[in-house]
């Protein structure tokens, strides 16, 4: 085998109703010696010639007999990578339209080579001007995306990345058929547990990026749902813990046995909520050591603050525990998300 394609790296370009831009890249691409990938998404016989045109430059193409959104096409331009080329080191995907240039998917390429285990995003700076929709979209979701994920990176919404070998199977499973799927690749990283990397890129925006698909409120509520069932876990157990100790006390049991029953099955239900279905099953098996451990010192907390503040503010005792219960709850999720479900 050629030393050279021990480490190959192909181009997945996933293509909707393409135009001339397609060709201009795909024969760029090939001049520079790269294997490139094209997933035609049921662009059908009008946009045919423009797909005939880069097989004949040296392109591969797949074929989807109906549209069924870039999400599903750049997984079955994944699929069929992995099959066509068993050598395969990684893979970058671009976009179509031009907005991406070859300078920097060589870019990437090279970072990949230099963190083969690591996702490598190509990130725009916004700098200068940016269309008002791609600034500020892109300020929500990579503020929320911080939130949810614990993971910063400059770029939540960029198309060109470069897929390391070691992920491409995981990435194939990931849900998403359309346009959110490259927002929960990057809500993943921890379940595939691989790392992240930013190459700065030539930010290009064409008509005012009139075609851009991105909605910063449909992409942000999408990593609010992370937060989302937290609260929705910790609500539940706070039902569980509240409706268990009135039917101990209805049943005659001591205040302080109830109690104790009561928050010894509602921490429970707490954990395998958030186990399950806030942080996707992580933690191992040590996870409810380390959630107990944070519930016992989260607990003391809670009780000595709601006992203290009351003696040096004017506020009740009852009502101080509001902003204490919310403080806690915010800083409870992001130890369980770094440190108890963190693997």
């Amino acid at each position: 085998m050629d030393p050279m394609e021990q480490n190959r790296v192909i181009v997945l370009i996933p293509a909707y109703k393409p135009d001339e831009r397609l060709i201009t890249l795909t024969r760029e691409l090939i001049a520079q010696r790269l294997d490139v990938l094209l997933v035609d998404d049921g662009g059908k016989e009008t946009y045919a010639p423009v797909f005939e045109a880069c097989r004949a430059l040296g392109a591969a193409v797949e074929v989807h007999a109906v549209n069924q959104g870039k999400g599903r096409a750049l997984k079955t331009g994944i699929n069929a990578a992995l099959l066509r080329w068993p050598d395969l080191k990684g893979i970058v995907t671009a976009d179509a339209d031009g907005q991406h240039t070859v300078r920097d998917i060589l870019r990437l390429i090279a970072a990949l080579e230099e963190h083969p285990n690591t996702l490598v995003l190509g990130s725009r700076e916004f700098s200068g001007d940016v269309p008002f929709k791609s600034r500020w979209g892109n300020r929500i979701t990579r503020a929320v995306y911080e939130l949810a994920s614990g993971v910063r990176v400059r770029d939540t919404q960029t198309g060109l990345r470069a897929l390391p070998r070691c992920a491409l199977e995981a990435m194939i499973l990931i849900e998403g058929e359309r346009y959110e799927y490259e927002m929960n690749v990057l809500l993943k990283l921890r379940d595939m547990k691989i790392g992240v990397y930013e190459v700065s890129i030539e930010t290009i925006y064409i008509d005012d990026n009139a075609g851009s698909h991105f909605n910063p409120v449909r992409d942000a509520f999408r990593i609010y749902l992370v937060i989302f069932r937290y609260l929705f876990s910790s609500v539940t157990s706070f039902a569980v813990d509240y409706l268990l100790y009135w039917l101990c006390l209805g049943l005659r049991i001591s205040p302080l046995i109830s109690y104790a029953l009561a928050r010894l099955v509602s921490s429970q239900v707490n954990y395998h909520l958030n186990k399950h279905t806030v942080f996707s099953g992580r933690g191992g098996r040590h996870s409810m050591v380390k959630y107990y451990a944070l519930a016992v010192v989260q607990a003391a907390i809670g009780a000595a603050l709601v006992q203290y503040l009351p003696t040096v503010l004017p506020i009740s005792a009852a009502v101080i525990k509001i902003p204490v219960d919310i403080v806690l709850f915010a800083v409870s999720y992001v130890i369980q998300r770094d440190y108890v479900f963190d693997q």
